[in-house]
């Protein structure tokens, strides 16, 4: 598949999220011309604003309203004429208590597709996927290396399994959020697999993503950072160490992913490197002094991810990441610290 050059049309769902925020400003610096989904078009101006004060030229900037990701007449709109999409928003989280999450997220992904498919232009889609459709983060060291191969059948057959007790216990928001991205991801793959589309797809796994946030309120794995700074350790305390990537490496990423032709077809594990609470409360001591944060965290729970992952893919596009004490510090100033 031909690279998508410069002036194209890129589509970018959710375009005011906090990742997706990012794939738009790296896709404006690289000469692409973006459209971005919004549920509101009120949303419209904070982007903007926080894309100016970036040093990003929005006269390439325009905005369609998508509220409803299964409706084919929004997304023919939105798709109308491009190149390339980003499809970056999902259905539900970590916070939405809908069980029927899964079965939603495989919907709207298939609406996506076909939508895609009638436009005749798009000739790559990008989703954002997550590390969680591939593992669950561990506290315990496996030989095993995780791998693009990887996928997180365990989280699916807890959830599909799961009973009423299950769906009370403190893990369940992160179980029924990981089944959602491995059988929304796993039907992606079907779909090209079985209808073999004129274009091509590329999926992306981040794990926690930190940098700076552009516009409106801490939200996502950034709010973990802010926490810290309020003095609250109740997310050090209960997520598990994982991997960490800077938000401007992910939104960089999804950009080549989309222009480079040899990542076509590709699952791409986006993660630079392990991190520890412990490294991140020291990182935040030594910058900001005058902020108090939470003491250490005992034991494995403030240590490093123990997990070893094969992100070569997406070190070798980048050429380089950017480092957990920029990635940290950078986050803290854009929230005003």
């Amino acid at each position: 598949m031909p690279a998508i050059p410069p002036n194209s049309l890129i589509v970018i769902t959710g375009i005011n999220g906090y990742i997706a925020s990012h794939v738009g400003l790296a896709a404006l610096q690289a000469g692409y011309r973006v459209r971005g989904t919004l549920r509101s078009l009120a949303r419209s101006e904070e982007v903007k604003a926080g894309y100016t004060a970036a040093g990003a030229d929005i006269g390439a900037l325009e905005f369609v309203a998508v509220d409803d990701f299964t409706s084919d007449a929004q997304l023919d709109a939105a798709f109308a004429g491009a190149t390339g999409v980003a499809h970056i928003a999902l259905p539900g989280g970590l916070t939405d208590s809908n069980d029927d999450l899964p079965a939603l997220g495989i919907a709207s992904n298939q609406v996506v597709l076909r939508a895609v498919r009638r436009t005749g232009t798009v000739r790559r889609v990008v989703f954002t996927s997550s590390s969680v459709a591939s593992v669950m983060q561990s506290l315990e060291y496996h030989e095993h290396t995780v791998t693009d191969a990887d996928w997180n059948d365990k989280a699916v057959a807890l959830f599909e399994s799961a009973t009423e007790d299950d769906k009370k216990s403190s893990t369940w928001p992160w179980l029924r959020y990981a089944a959602l991205k491995t059988l929304s991801e796993r039907a992606v793959w079907k779909w090209v697999d079985e209808e073999k589309p004129e274009f091509d797809i590329v999926t992306i796994l981040p794990n926690a993503n930190w940098g700076p946030v552009l516009f409106g309120e801490p939200r996502s794995t950034v709010y973990w950072i802010y926490e810290l700074l309020q003095n609250n350790d109740s997310t050090a305390k209960s997520a598990h160490p994982q991997w960490f990537i800077d938000v401007r490496d992910d939104g960089r990423l999804h950009v080549l992913a989309l222009a480079t032709p040899s990542l076509g077809g590709k699952r791409i594990w986006a993660a630079a490197e392990p991190f520890g609470w412990n490294k991140v409360l020291s990182i935040l001591r030594k910058h900001f002094p005058h902020v108090k944060v939470p003491e250490d965290i005992p034991g494995p729970q403030g240590e490093p991810d123990p997990q070893r992952i094969d992100s070569t893919v997406a070190a070798e596009a980048l050429g380089g990441w950017i480092g957990i004490e920029k990635s940290v510090v950078d986050t803290a100033k854009s929230l005003g610290f």
